[in-house]
């Protein structure tokens, strides 16, 4: 495995459905918390919760970032760790990216991306474990 520094524009090459997809969480997230405040009881955003029981491998994300927002680290922590340290990685590499005009690069073989794969793999089922048991 190699990681290099490597030098780069500073805006970075958004895809489209990226863009949708964050503005369609920001509207449900504003959404959720509008109606929560208009009926004073929680409103259930995740439709895998709903229809299961279960919560999602992503449910309380958005309660974690409301956590962040409001400068309660260890509580955003708490609500779902994976998503809360992939949103850190991405926000470093974007301040990298923006601030020094530097990304970060891995070149893998294709075995070390395939054992990346499973890894990852297994933190997200890790993660939803917790999650779940977490309840």
């Amino acid at each position: 495995m190699r990681i290099t520094l490597e030098r780069v524009s500073r805006r970075p090459p958004w895809p489209f459905w990226a863009v949708v997809l964050v503005i369609v969480w920001i509207a449900l997230g504003s959404t959720t918390l509008w109606l929560s405040y208009r009926v004073s009881e929680r409103v259930e955003m995740c439709l895998f919760k709903r229809l299961t029981g279960y919560p999602c491998p992503t449910c309380g994300s958005t309660r974690g970032v409301m956590s962040i927002v409001s400068g309660d680290i260890p509580r955003a922590w708490q609500h779902n760790p994976l998503v809360l340290t992939v949103l850190t990685v991405w926000a470093v590499m974007l301040v990298l990216r923006v601030g020094f005009k530097r990304a970060v690069r891995f070149n893998l073989t294709l075995r070390q991306r395939r054992i990346v794969f499973w890894a990852f793999i297994c933190l997200i089922l890790a993660n939803w474990a917790y999650v779940i048991a977490r309840g």
